[in-house]
C-alpha cells in the first residue's frame, strides 16, 4: 500500500517531528503510511520556501499530507483549503493545526481523490507535491483539472526531482497552460509555475 491509498494499512508509529519553514518554528504530528514520515519531506520544504502569496490567496494544497504547506501558509493567505485521499493524513492535517495554534484562521482539510471534493471553489493557487509513484497519468490529471478550478491569473506551484520528469512535466505544464516557469532548481529538485 502506497502513501496515496485511501487507508493505509501501515501500523501506526507516530513521531512529532520539528522545522522551521518561511521563518516560523512547527510542528507536525507524523505517522507511518503518509508520505515523508519522521521528517518534513526536502522538495516540500524547497517548495514552501519558494513559493509566492498574496495576502488575497485562496489556496489549495493538494495531496497536503500531514499539512506542511497549508500549516506554513496559513498566516500569510486569505483562506487555505487541504485535501488528500490518505484518511490518516488528513486527521493528522486536523491534529496539526491544533498542534500549531491555528484555529482562528480560515482552514479546512477535506478527505478527497484529486479535485473531486474541493471543486465547490476556486483558488488563487494550487500549490502540490505531487505523488509521482501514482504515475503520469495522475500528475497529468493534477495540472488538467487544476486549470478548471483556478480563478482567472490564478497558478499552479509544483514541486518534483529532476530525474523524476521535471522536464516532461514542465513541457506538459505549458502545453496545458501555455506557459511555464521554472522558479528554482535546488538540491535535485525543480519548482514549476504556470499562470491561468
Amino acid at each position: 500500500m502506497h502513501y496515496f491509498s485511501e487507508k493505509p494499512t501501515a501500523k501506526s508509529d507516530i513521531k512529532i517531528v520539528e522545522d522551521i519553514l518561511r521563518g516560523k518554528k512547527l510542528k507536525f504530528k507524523t505517522d507511518a503510511g503518509v508520505f515523508s514520515y519522521g521528517k518534513v519531506d526536502k522538495g516540500t520544504k524547497i517548495l514552501v520556501e519558494n513559493v509566492v502569496v498574496d495576502k488575497d490567496d485562496d489556496i489549495l494544497d493538494l495531496g497536503c499530507g500531514y499539512g506542511v504547506i497549508g500549516i506554513a501558509l496559513a498566516d500569510e493567505v486569505k483562506s487555505v483549503t487541504m485535501a488528500d485521499i490518505n484518511r490518516r493524513a488528513i486527521k493528522l492535517a486536523k491534529e496539526n493545526i491544533k498542534l500549531n495554534n491555528l484555529e482562528n484562521y480560515d482552514i479546512r482539510v477535506v478527505h478527497s481523490d484529486l479535485y473531486e471534493n474541493v471543486k465547490d471553489k476556486k483558488y488563487d493557487k494550487i500549490i502540490t507535491n505531487p505523488p509521482i509513484r501514482a504515475g503520469k497519468e495522475v500528475l497529468h490529471k493534477i495540472i488538467e483539472e487544476g486549470k478548471e478550478i483556478l480563478k482567472e491569473g490564478g497558478e499552479i506551484w509544483v514541486v518534483i526531482q529532476t530525474k523524476q520528469g521535471a522536464k516532461s512535466l514542465a513541457k506538459y505544464m505549458e502545453e496545458v497552460f501555455g506557459n511555464v516557469e521554472t522558479v528554482t532548481i535546488k538540491g535535485g529538485y525543480r519548482v514549476l509555475r504556470s499562470k491561468k
